[in-house]
């Protein structure tokens, strides 16, 4: 498989940096799984995706991705408790993919009576959110078939191309030309995470005030993380820039499946006159215009540009790493957004879902924060990401916290009909 630009300033990042930008995805599950069964899965799923059979081949400073027949490489682990992910998770996403021979991705497996988690990593360069929880849901799929002897559907993925071109003709602008990158030293910090819940009820009522109020649910979460961050932390900071991840995916042409194994991901960047908001509604609706106007004026394909060209510079792998570097007062939202897949398979079935990623490669800052989102089974799981050797896990806690409270308490909006 041929690396495109995004791929490759994936990797370049990676390798510059003392740290990485992995990500893995926690999936809580009930039934019975075996070694056997799990091994035959990913085989089949590994013959169904070209991603997930590359490794990464590094020449005279240069990558690109290399076919291996190697298995994923699976962890066995006893299951003790339902906070277990936590400790395995930090393990999973702190380590490189360093060896030439093997895929891009590992899985954990805590495996306990009639329950268990997976946790599935990815180097980023092969795969994104959006793609990865679709793997969860055809990997559970797979399992079914298998437990009742049969032998797996095909996915059909493989023939899937990814056009970034094809990106180009929503818009005619081009990046400015970009000065040299400034110095930076690697402090190797490491991301830590806490996690959050909203139950059906509070997660109901928050899509519904979305709705409501004309924004995307990514622009309340959004408003809602910036408020509890300046209440916890009593940032001085004027201006916060919000960043939010968009997946280009549905600007393709053509479009890419969800279930397609790709990186598909770039961010557009909204700066907040913080103080200038004690309303939740005007912030979500500040967020939700600005970025969608920067969307319109594709601005997110101009940052794509910004990408190509220092790929195509040959820009060291140091280079890219210290371009990496975000101000002290960014914030990052990734939302996944709700998961269409129920979680039942008849025999298995998933009880949670949600996902981190390591931040060190961009982040040098206390004051820079990431919350993943996902809704799954009609609850929503918060995941909020910092740099541990910067911030103490009750400030994180605090912070989420407050997120939930903002959120929970948003009032219950009867919808016309």
């Amino acid at each position: 498989m041929q690396m495109n630009y995004v791929e490759k300033a994936e990797c370049l990042l990676d390798a510059g940096s003392l740290g990485n930008m992995n990500f893995t995805i926690i999936v809580a599950y009930r039934g019975d799984l075996t070694q056997k069964l799990l091994e035959a899965a990913f085989e089949f799923i590994q013959s169904e995706h070209q991603t997930l059979r590359t490794s990464l081949r590094w020449t005279d400073g240069d990558c690109s991705f290399s076919n291996t027949h190697a298995s994923v490489p699976l962890r066995q682990l006893t299951y003790t408790d339902k906070s277990q992910w936590k400790m395995v998770a930090r393990e999973d996403v702190r380590q490189k993919f360093q060896d030439e021979q093997l895929p891009l991705w590992r899985v954990s497996w805590l495996d306990g009576k009639n329950q268990g988690q997976l946790l599935i990593t990815f180097h980023h360069a092969i795969a994104d959110g959006v793609c990865g929880m679709a793997l969860v849901d055809q990997l559970f799929s797979v399992l079914e078939q298998l437990k009742k002897g049969k032998n797996p559907q095909p996915l059909g993925f493989d023939s899937r191309g990814l056009r970034l071109e094809s990106l180009n003709v929503l818009t005619d602008i081009d990046p400015e030309p970009e000065a040299a990158p400034e110095e930076r030293e690697d402090k190797n910090y490491h991301t830590n995470f806490v996690l959050g819940e909203l139950d059906s009820s509070a997660t109901s009522r928050v899509i519904s005030w979305a709705k409501a109020n004309q924004v995307k649910l990514t622009a309340v979460l959004f408003a809602a993380l910036l408020l509890a961050i300046r209440r916890v932390t009593k940032s001085t900071s004027p201006i916060i820039d919000a960043s939010t991840v968009v997946n280009f995916r549905p600007f393709l042409s053509p479009m890419l499946p969800k279930g397609c194994m790709r990186l598909t991901r770039v961010c557009v960047i909204t700066p907040v006159p913080i103080n200038e908001f004690d309303d939740m509604a005007n912030l979500a609706k500040f967020i939700h215009g600005d970025l969608h106007a920067r969307l319109a004026a594709g601005e997110h394909i101009v940052n794509l540009k910004r990408i190509a060209r220092r790929v195509q510079k040959q820009e060291s792998a140091q280079s890219i790493w210290r371009r990496a570097r975000v101000p002290d007062h960014l914030v990052i939202l990734t939302n996944i957004g709700n998961l269409e897949f129920s979680g039942d398979y008849s025999e298995l079935s998933i009880e949670k879902l949600f996902f981190i990623a390591n931040i060190e490669p961009a982040f040098d800052s206390a004051d820079n924060w990431i919350l993943g989102a996902n809704t799954f089974r009609n609850e929503m799981f918060l995941t909020l990401w910092y740099l541990e050797e910067l911030v103490d896990e009750s400030s994180a806690q605090q912070v989420l916290l407050e997120m939930k409270k903002i959120l929970e308490g948003l009032q219950r909006i009867e919808l016309e009909r």
